[in-house]
C-alpha cells in the first residue's frame, strides 16, 4: 500500500512545484508542449485594427485567427489549442459586441477586451465587458496599448501552456489510481480531488448520478491523503443497513448492551480510525443516526451502545449521494445541520452524457481491464462501436459503459475490432430512433449518412455570409475548422492529424502557422 501511494504523491508534488513556480526563467515557455503555436481568436470588424492586433498576437507567441463578423463567433470552438480571445468591445453598451463576448465566455474562452477610448469610459461602462466575460479591458488608442496587450497575452499563453503540462501530470496521477478522464469537467474534478486530499481533517461530499464513479473518487482522496493514505478505507452503503441495526453498526456496542449482543463490537466508525469512512448514499441514512454522526463530526468523539463514556476518534468522513440533499430541496428528509457539516468540501461528478470526450479513453481503459476475456487475442475498438457509445443514452453512466464493453468482449465471435454488431439489442433500438437534428451526432468525424449533398447548401451559405462572401476567406475558414476538429480529436498529436486528414505532418505545421 505504501509503495503504491508513493508514486502518485511524488508526481503531484511535481505538479505543485510547477504550479507555484514564478521563476522568470520559465516565462518564455509560451508554446504548449504539443509543439504548435496556440491559436488566439481576434474578433474585430475593422481590418486595419485586426491586422495590428494579429501582429501583437504573433509577437506574444500565438497564432491569430481573425473573425471579422460577429455571426462567425457561433462557429468558433474552444479547445486546448484555441482557448484565448482578443475582442473589440465596440461602443459603450453595444449589444452585438457584448453578446459576442458573452458567447465566447460561455464556450470557455479567456478574453481580453479592448476599444478606442475605453480609458475615458465611466466605471459603470467599464464593468459591462467584464460582466460579459472579459478578464481585462484595454484602451486601443492609448500609447502603451500594444505593450500592455503583448504582456497580458504572453502571460495568458504561458499560463495555458503550464496548465496543459499540469493537466498531463494530473491525468498520470489519476490513471495510477484507476481514474480515467480527459474532458474539461473531469479535469476540474481531478484537480479538486488532489487539492482536497491534503486537507485530511475536513469532510468531503461527493454528488453525482448513479454510476458516475463516486466511490472511485473517494478511494483517490484516501490514497492521496498524506496523513490517512496508509490508514483503513471503510466503505458503507447506508441504504443497505437496517434502521434497527444502524446505531450498533456505526457506533459499536458493548457486550450485553441488548439482546443478542454476545460480544463487544467496535463499529464502522472506529474501524476507520486513522483513515477514511466512506458513506455511500448518505441520503438514505436513518434520521437518529444522522444526529449521532453530526456529533462525531463536530466533537470527534462517539458513544457506543451500552457505554457510559464516549471515546475520541480520528477519522475523515467522505460522503456520496445521487440525491439533492441541500436544504432548499423539497422534502429532502436530510438534516440541514449535518448537510452543512458534510458540505465543507464538495465535488460534483458530471454525468457521462455531458462529457463525451471521456467515452473513448474509458472504453480503452475497460478493454485493458478485461483483456483476460479476449483469450489472449487482444481487442480493438472500431469507429462504429465508439460512435454508437457516444450516441447511446447511458443512464447508468460509467458503470453502464463498462458493462457494455465487458458484454461485447464476452459475446464477440471474431477477432475483428468491436463493431456495431457487438452491442446489445437495446442500443440498436435507441440508435434506430429518428434523429431530429444534426446536433445529436455530436463529434462524429464523418458526415451522417442521412445528410444529402444538397442539404449542405444552407451551411455553405452561412460560412460565406460569415466571411462577407469572400471565397478565399471562406475556404480558409473551412480549412481552419477542419484542422481544429482534427486537433481536438487527436488531442494535438501532429502526426495523427496528418494521418487523419491525409496530408503530411509538414503541411499540418504550415497550415497551423499560416492560417488566420
Amino acid at each position: 500500500m505504501e509503495g503504491e501511494l508513493d508514486v502518485p504523491c511524488t508526481l503531484w508534488r511535481a505538479v505543485l512545484t510547477a504550479t507555484h513556480s514564478n521563476s522568470e526563467t520559465h516565462r518564455t515557455a509560451t508554446t504548449p508542449s504539443l509543439g504548435l503555436r496556440p491559436f488566439v481568436v481576434v474578433c474585430d470588424s475593422r481590418p486595419n485594427r485586426a491586422q495590428e492586433i494579429s501582429r501583437v498576437v504573433r509577437e506574444a507567441g500565438g497564432e491569430p485567427l481573425v473573425i471579422e463578423t460577429k455571426s462567425a463567433v457561433a462557429q468558433i470552438k474552444c479547445s486546448p489549442m484555441q482557448c484565448l480571445a482578443v475582442v473589440a468591445a465596440g461602443a459603450p453598451a453595444a449589444c452585438p459586441e457584448m453578446h459576442a463576448l458573452h458567447q465566447l465566455k460561455q464556450k470557455g474562452f479567456k478574453i481580453i477586451a479592448y476599444e478606442d477610448g475605453a480609458k475615458s469610459w465611466s466605471l459603470r461602462l467599464k464593468c459591462l465587458p467584464l460582466l460579459a466575460g472579459a478578464v481585462q479591458i484595454l484602451d486601443s488608442t492609448a500609447g502603451e496599448f500594444g505593450r500592455k496587450l503583448h504582456d497580458h497575452l504572453e502571460e495568458m499563453l504561458y499560463l495555458e501552456a503550464k496548465n496543459q503540462d499540469e493537466a498531463q501530470r494530473i491525468k498520470s496521477v489519476m490513471q495510477g489510481l484507476g481514474m480515467v478522464g480527459e474532458s474539461a469537467s473531469m479535469m476540474d474534478v481531478f484537480r479538486s480531488v488532489i487539492r482536497f486530499s491534503v486537507l485530511s481533517d475536513l469532510p468531503v461530499l461527493i454528488t453525482g448520478e448513479t454510476g458516475t464513479g463516486k466511490e472511485g473518487i473517494a478511494h483517490a482522496l484516501h490514497r492521496l491523503d498524506p496523513k490517512r493514505g496508509n490508514g483503513p478505507f471503510v466503505a458503507v452503503n447506508c441504504g443497505a443497513i437496517a434502521a434497527s441495526l444502524a446505531e450498533s453498526e456505526f457506533f459499536g456496542h458493548r457486550r450485553g448492551a441488548f439482546t443478542g449482543a454476545n460480544r463487544d463490537r467496535k463499529g464502522l466508525i472506529r474501524s476507520a480510525n486513522g483513515g477514511v469512512l466512506f458513506l455511500d448514499e448518505i441520503g438514505e441514512l436513518d434520521p437518529p443516526v444522522q444526529g449521532k454522526l453530526l456529533r462525531v463530526l463536530q466533537e470527534k468523539r462517539l458513544l457506543a451502545v451500552g457505554e457510559d463514556r464516549d471515546i475520541e476518534v480520528c477519522v475523515r468522513v467522505v460522503a456520496a449521494t445521487n440525491r439533492d440533499l441541500a436544504p432548499t430541496a423539497q422534502q429532502s428528509g436530510f438534516r440541514e445541520d449535518l448537510f452543512h457539516r458534510l458540505n465543507v468540501l464538495s465535488i460534483q461528478v458530471p454525468p457521462l452524457r455531458e462529457r463525451h470526450d471521456d467515452i473513448g479513453p474509458l472504453t480503452e481503459h475497460f478493454l485493458q481491464k478485461y483483456r483476460s476475456l479476449t483469450h489472449g487475442t487482444g481487442a480493438e475498438v472500431g469507429p462504429e462501436f465508439l460512435g454508437a457509445l457516444r450516441l447511446a443514452r447511458l443512464p447508468g453512466n460509467v458503470r453502464q459503459l463498462e458493462n457494455l464493453v465487458r458484454q461485447a468482449l464476452l459475446w464477440r465471435r471474431t477477432d475483428a475490432p468491436l463493431g456495431l454488431h457487438d452491442l446489445p439489442v437495446d442500443v440498436w433500438r435507441q440508435l434506430s430512433e429518428p434523429v431530429e437534428d444534426l446536433g445529436a451526432w455530436q463529434t462524429e468525424t464523418k458526415r451522417p449518412p442521412e445528410l444529402k449533398a444538397g442539404e449542405l447548401a444552407p451551411h455553405i451559405k452561412f460560412v460565406l455570409e460569415a466571411n462577407d462572401w469572400n471565397l478565399a476567406r471562406s475556404l480558409g475558414d473551412c480549412e481552419r475548422q477542419a484542422l481544429e476538429a482534427a486537433m481536438t480529436r487527436t488531442r494535438g498529436n501532429q502526426s495523427e492529424v496528418a494521418r487523419l486528414l491525409g496530408i503530411t505532418p509538414r503541411s499540418v505545421y504550415n497550415k497551423s502557422t499560416n492560417t488566420g
